[in-house]
């Protein structure tokens, strides 16, 4: 004898294929773009030539203007890089640039580098050469206050912390320290060659920076767009056209985003 279906079977076939069909396109609907958080962005950096001027120019900046809608506004607050990351710390602004992830155990950083830190050692020409992190290992060494450089090399005997690439350079003159830890480009966009008469710089490795944003919710959304528009220019070429009109200006390789292990359950 054939099997009769019951409207109420029938019933629950039906609502079972609807909830199984709106579970599918819920699976595949896109995840909604990030929302910015406000229409003024403040923004902790320190002066670097070409990367971050006075007035409103150079490549980091055009990075900023790039992401963020057209009509926001950046409030620039120009001070040391250490007190840079201190502002940002203490959420009296919503970003810094430049973050290097030995620099801060508490700013959100971006999810992808924008730029490589040159690492490099400058000292005495007349001094035998230092071209790797092992051949500092005892020496007196100056750095810039608040680039971690010793951690990313992975030494321990930096015996002077400078507020300015200036004063690191006359220690070095003077003797006062045998080498100085700096940032290749940085030293070459504030000194003459004129300045580095007699001395020597070799570098030593590269470092990736990020944008460092305030662990709050304001800092955590404006993470949020970074991440997802930095991706998006990066995929459809505008990154790569910004940073061809800057020297110095290195774009790292997107990494790709990492998938979930596929399940194992039965």
């Amino acid at each position: 004898m054939g099997t009769v279906t019951t409207l109420p079977s029938m019933l629950c076939c039906f609502l079972l294929f609807v909830s199984s069909s709106g579970a599918l396109l819920a699976a595949t609907k896109p995840a909604p773009e990030p929302m910015m958080p406000a229409n003024a962005v403040h923004v902790a950096t320190d002066l670097w030539p070409g990367f971050t001027e006075l007035d409103g120019e150079g490549a980091y900046l055009h990075l900023l203007r790039l992401i963020f809608p057209v009509d926001t506004r950046l409030e620039l607050h120009f001070t040391s890089f250490s007190r840079s990351i201190l502002m940002a710390e203490q959420h009296h602004v919503d970003m810094v640039i430049g973050v290097a992830a030995t620099d801060s155990q508490q700013l959100l950083l971006s999810s992808h580098p924008f730029d490589e830190d040159e690492i490099a050692v400058l000292y005495l020409a007349s001094q035998p050469a230092l071209d790797t992190a092992g051949s500092l290992s005892t020496l007196r060494l100056a750095t810039q206050r608040g680039y971690n450089y010793a951690l990313v090399l992975n030494i321990d005997n930096t015996s002077y912390e400078v507020d300015s690439i200036r004063t690191g350079v006359d220690m070095v003159r003077n003797q006062r320290v045998d080498a100085f830890l700096v940032e290749k480009t940085e030293l070459r966009s504030k000194l003459t060659p004129e300045d580095l008469t007699g001395l020597e710089l070799r570098f030593l490795k590269g470092e990736p920076i990020f944008m460092g944003f305030s662990n709050n919710a304001s800092g955590q959304a404006l993470k949020q767009w970074w991440d997802d528009h930095y991706s998006k220019l990066y995929h459809n070429g505008q990154l790569a056209l910004l940073y061809q009109q800057y020297p110095n200006f290195i774009l790292p390789e997107l990494a790709p985003t990492k998938s979930a292990p596929p399940s194992t359950t039965q």
